[in-house]
Parts: C-alpha cells; sequence; structure tokens
C-alpha cells in the first residue's frame, strides 16, 4: 500500500474531520435593481468591500447605479450614504422610489472642520461601521479629485475589507478609479456610451459595465454588457 494511503488512514483514525470538506457558506448579496448589472454580478456581496466606478469628464452612470442600489436596499435595510462631494440629489432619487426612512445622509463638509472631506468621510465610514445596524453602507468619493484619493494608502482600505468581513453589511465606494485593488471583494467599471437626445434634451444615458474584480479572484469577465438608464442624474 503506497505511504500516502497509510498515512491519510493514521492521520483520519487520530483526526477523524481532517479531510472532511466544509460546505460553501451561500454568498449573500444585494441586488442593485438594475437587471443588467445584478445578472452579471449576482449582486453586490455583504460582508466585503466594493468600489463602483466611472469617469468624472463623462456620465459614466455610477451615481445611477449608487442610487438605484440605495433604493433596493432600503426595501429591507437602513442604509447610510456618506456623501464626501455633498452631490446627492434627493429629489431625483425619489424617482427611484427610494424610503427616505431608511437612508441616513451624512453630507461632508458643510460644517466648518479640521477634516477635509475626504477624511470626514473615512472618519464617518468607521463610526457607522462600528455601530451597525446598517445592511447598506456607501461612500460617495466620486466628487474627491482623483490625485487626492490616490493618497489614500493601501492599509486603509486594507482596515476597511477586514472589518466589513465580520458584519452582515455591504460597504460600497464610489471613485473615479478603484483603490482598494485586492481588499475589494467585487470592482465595477462603469463607461459612458453614446447618449439619446430628443432635440437638446438628454432622455436616456447609455452604459457599458464590466467586472474587473469579484471576490472568488476569478478572471475579469468578458461579456460587457451595455445598458440604457433614463436621465434624471448620472
Amino acid at each position: 500500500m503506497p505511504s500516502a494511503v497509510l498515512l491519510r488512514a493514521h492521520i483520519e483514525n487520530k483526526i477523524p474531520s481532517a479531510f472532511a470538506r466544509s460546505p460553501r457558506l451561500e454568498q449573500k448579496t444585494l441586488l442593485t435593481g438594475i437587471a443588467e448589472i445584478d445578472a452579471m454580478t449576482g449582486g453586490v456581496p455583504m460582508s466585503a468591500l466594493t468600489e463602483i466606478c466611472g469617469s468624472s469628464l463623462a456620465s459614466s452612470g455610477k451615481t445611477s447605479v449608487l442610487v438605484s442600489l440605495l433604493a433596493a436596499a432600503a426595501e429591507k435595510h437602513f442604509c447610510a450614504l456618506v456623501d464626501a462631494g455633498d452631490s446627492f440629489d434627493p429629489v431625483s432619487a425619489e424617482a427611484t422610489g427610494m424610503n427616505f426612512g431608511r437612508l441616513l445622509w451624512v453630507r461632508c463638509g458643510k460644517q466648518k472642520s479640521k477634516l477635509r472631506p475626504l477624511e470626514q468621510a473615512f472618519k464617518v465610514a468607521d463610526m457607522l461601521l462600528q455601530s451597525g445596524g446598517f445592511g447598506l453602507i456607501a461612500v460617495d468619493l466620486g466628487a474627491i479629485p482623483e490625485r487626492v484619493v490616490r493618497r489614500v494608502p493601501l492599509s486603509s482600505w486594507f482596515r476597511f475589507s477586514r472589518v466589513i468581513e465580520k458584519l452582515p453589511a455591504a460597504l460600497v465606494f464610489l471613485e473615479q478609479q478603484p483603490h482598494a485593488t485586492s481588499c475589494a471583494g467585487l470592482v465595477l467599471q462603469l463607461q459612458s456610451q453614446p447618449a439619446v437626445w430628443q432635440g437638446k434634451l438628454l432622455t436616456q444615458c447609455n452604459v457599458r459595465a464590466e467586472v474587473v474584480r469579484t471576490r472568488e479572484k476569478r478572471p475579469p469577465q468578458s461579456a460587457r454588457p451595455d445598458f440604457s438608464l433614463k436621465a434624471q442624474w448620472a
């Protein structure tokens, strides 16, 4: 009998569960409410850090995706939006059916503080994670200059990812470019496509989405679905 077989039998005799396979826990997610994105990603993962990225030079659709996610999540969970650039538009969000009774909106930079908006946003996100009770915490850094966000050390993203993985909640950052790299469970890149106009009125935004990274560390998804968003804000 091969030595490897004898060794395995010896180990199993001493530790019966040594080679037992543990069932894989089902990954819980939050749907964004956008069918094309949910079909591609399965939703935003809970207990993980997610980055939704898109250029600030054109309407990439990242803000519309965030609002749709908040509206969908607020049907079952309390949500928090940390608005670093004070760019959230409640009027436009109301059109998505947002339940404002379940949304905490934190506007950074509105009061005198020694902390800059980015530092305020990170500090508030920390406080919300520690307090618990939220199913979704979204941090909108889309209006913060890319050169500023780029200075955030990787250790900060690592700390956020380690904290959220112990909580029954999703942590989502809205950015121009991904920065958390290997600390993120999902990175979604959005890119604007030719829009639809009626005269001088923009009526529809066309968006292309690409999965850059998933928690399973699979290679980027080859399919890049295009989808449309009604022009509310983006």
